[in-house]
């Protein structure tokens, strides 16, 4: 097992990329600590075709500084198993202190040395200028040739929400995040270097209207590859996502 030592971990993110795990080294850990409450990102990503790999998050509860079998027992705070090659994330509310972001291969989905790329960020809670900046696909909704509905719930849990499409030529989408009992917003990114990172310009736009008013973001008609985020801004509540897909007469 390999540790990798982040020191404190704020809102610019951080990537390891082309790291592994193998069957004599089946983990590798990351280290860091948060100064104040914040909103914990991690993105498992780019993992290899036909392997997988697993993230879970541990709080250092007896501050060693060693992930240990007393912070798997009582400092386990979530994971995400997806299967296969798909991008696992975690994007938690939590509380000053010291963490650990393990990557576990999973054997029996994987052959030999499993590849993967990691980012990592701490973003401000209840904020609408400091989302967090992780893209992972967590929901691939793909070509958007018809309208399209996705339900999910946003809370302290899970505070953000990634959905991937793409408009082909000729294709435009309007898009309401709806059945709000909290405040929650949505952004529209489009990744023009595809680092699965929202850099500086690649947002396209935003709804961040207060309460549970419902959000909108309309008239998107340029073809390429887009991310919509769904982002907690306070409490818990469910929602429902739908683009609404329409035809132009331009691409």
């Amino acid at each position: 097992m390999s540790t990798q030592f982040l020191g404190t971990l704020g809102s610019s993110a951080r990537s390891f990329n082309g790291f592994n795990v193998n069957a004599g080294d089946p983990t590798d850990v990351f280290r860091f600590s948060i100064g104040s409450t914040r909103n914990i990102n991690l993105s498992l990503n780019n993992i290899t075709a036909g392997d997988d790999a697993d993230l879970t998050l541990f709080r250092d509860v007896n501050g060693n500084g060693i992930l240990d079998a007393t912070d798997r027992a009582f400092g386990f705070v979530t994971n995400s198993r997806k299967g296969s090659n798909v991008d696992d994330s975690i994007n938690v509310r939590a509380n000053a202190g010291t963490y650990f972001a393990e990557v576990q291969r999973f054997a029996p989905g994987s052959n030999g040395a499993v590849f993967y790329d990691l980012d990592l960020s701490a973003t401000t809670p209840t904020s609408t200028f400091d989302y967090s900046n992780l893209l992972p696909k967590e929901f691939v909704v793909g070509n958007l040739t018809s309208d399209v509905t996705r339900f999910g719930n946003i809370n302290n849990n899970n505070t953000a929400d990634v959905y991937s499409f793409s408009l082909g030529f000729f294709k435009g989408v309007n898009i309401s995040l709806t059945g709000l009992s909290a405040d929650a917003d949505i952004r529209l990114i489009r990744d023009s270097n595809n680092n699965q990172i929202v850099d500086p310009g690649e947002e396209v736009a935003r709804s961040i209207r207060g309460g549970n008013t419902s959000e909108l973001i309309s008239n998107i008609t340029l073809s390429g590859n887009y991310y919509l985020q769904v982002n907690q801004f306070s409490g818990s509540t469910p929602y429902t996502v739908t683009f609404d897909q329409f035809n132009t007469p331009f691409a």
